[in-house]
């Protein structure tokens, strides 16, 4: 009865995105991190009207970091690409000289970049919680830093390591990337607030390292997460206006196991917010027993909140996990949704294409890349082939 019941508990939040842990938060403190690295990262950008609310115990982090090895700017790691079936990505040229900024160019967001890129890894401490951040950055490209940051956010009970993709193909396309292992696991304490300060103190992190600080426009910021980390992304972009814009991967708003509604709040009702905002998700696992992604806490309640610009992008097929790099790998808590129709590779490049796209025009202020996203490429690699269903505001 005892292994039962057990198993009901983990079912039970492992499907509705509602936890968090590794790591203990306290109720105040401040952040430190230091930062071990090799490499892989890049971006620039420019700034949209940014959000003002104020974040609930925000921490204020004041981190020292080393690192072990210097990097190096005449050779690096270049990201890897899925490779994919149905959708058929390869030999796009590059548009070039598609903006009013000279030298500015539009890459193929389907396609890895230009730059070559480092990774440092380092850890912090946030309000007692161990949180540690992978960061991707650029080390030789086409332009110069400071760049655009991103930073990622796993879904419940997920590594980071299963993002390492996005925050790869980002990296190569000029951005630097934190991949934040915050306090998202089963049989941790549930504070969806204070995952978000978590996340946000990678930044303050980023400031401070010494290679990263000179490389990173952290006034420039864009937000991704999965699942919860989609729904701790969209607090992190309200907490605070570094955040410029947010485009998350089937977020759920769900607060199984929150103590309270001060540490869950409900953030699809806390929206609008002044930045622009991107939802990818899908339909196949919003019903059903202990659905993995509910319809009335689903990625489409955060787009019918959100204010203009707002993209909504349904990909048709998946499920909740088909957002990982690998759901092979994924073991048991993937196994609890419904079986997706359409290839996980498929939806792996699908995502990492819309997510280097959504920066590109709204971090880099660059509108070459809306025909990726809504425009005439995206209407003849996705939409007309079936694959997603998109809606804007």
């Amino acid at each position: 009865m005892q292994r039962s019941a057990l198993f009901l508990l983990v079912l039970t939040i492992a499907c509705n995105g509602g936890g968090t842990s590794s790591g203990t938060d306290g109720d105040t403190g401040s952040s430190t991190g230091t930062g071990t690295g090799v490499s892989t990262g890049s971006t620039t950008g420019d700034d949209p009207v940014t959000s003002t609310m104020a974040p609930t115990g925000t921490s204020n982090p004041s981190s020292t970091s080393t690192t072990t090895d210097a990097p190096t700017s005449e050779s690096g790691p270049t990201s890897t690409t899925t490779s994919t079936t149905g959708v058929d990505t390869t030999g796009v040229d590059t548009t070039e000289g598609t903006t009013d900024e000279p030298g500015d160019a539009i890459y193929n967001p389907a396609e890895d970049g230009p730059w070559q890129f480092d990774e440092a890894a380092g850890e912090l401490n946030v309000d007692g919680a161990a949180i540690g951040v992978t960061a991707y950055y650029p080390t030789r490209g086409p332009e110069a830093g400071p760049y655009p940051v991103v930073t990622l956010a796993h879904g419940f009970n997920l590594p980071p390591t299963q993002y390492t993709s996005y925050a790869t193909r980002l990296a190569s396309h000029g951005y630097v990337v934190l991949n934040v292992d915050h306090a998202g696991y089963i049989f941790g304490t549930v504070d969806h607030v204070a995952n978000a300060k978590q996340v946000l103190a990678a930044l303050d992190w980023a400031a401070e390292h010494p290679v990263l600080g000179d490389i990173s426009d952290v006034n420039n910021v864009g937000a991704t997460g999965h699942s919860l980390g989609g729904k701790i992304s969209v607090l992190a972009a309200m907490y605070d206006a570094r955040v410029k814009a947010s485009l998350t991967l089937d977020p759920v708003d769900g607060a199984n196991m929150c103590p309270n509604m001060q540490a869950c709040p409900d953030a699809s009702a806390m929206l609008p917010i002044a930045i622009p905002l991107g939802f990818l998700g899908e339909t196949l696992d919003t019903a059903g027993f202990m659905a993995c992604a509910p319809a009335a806490e689903n990625f489409t309640t955060f787009y019918a909140e959100a204010s203009a610009p707002a993209l909504q992008v349904t990909v048709n097929g998946a499920n909740h996990m088909s957002f990982l790099d690998d759901v092979a790998s994924c073991g048991i808590t993937c196994s609890f949704c419904q079986q997706p129709t359409l290839d996980n590779a498929v939806v792996n490049e699908l995502a990492r294409a819309y997510v280097v796209a959504y920066y590109g025009r709204w971090l880099r202020d660059e509108p070459g890349y809306d025909t990726y996203l809504t425009g005439a490429e995206a209407q003849q690699r996705y939409v007309d082939m079936g694959l997603v269903t998109i809606a804007e505001k």
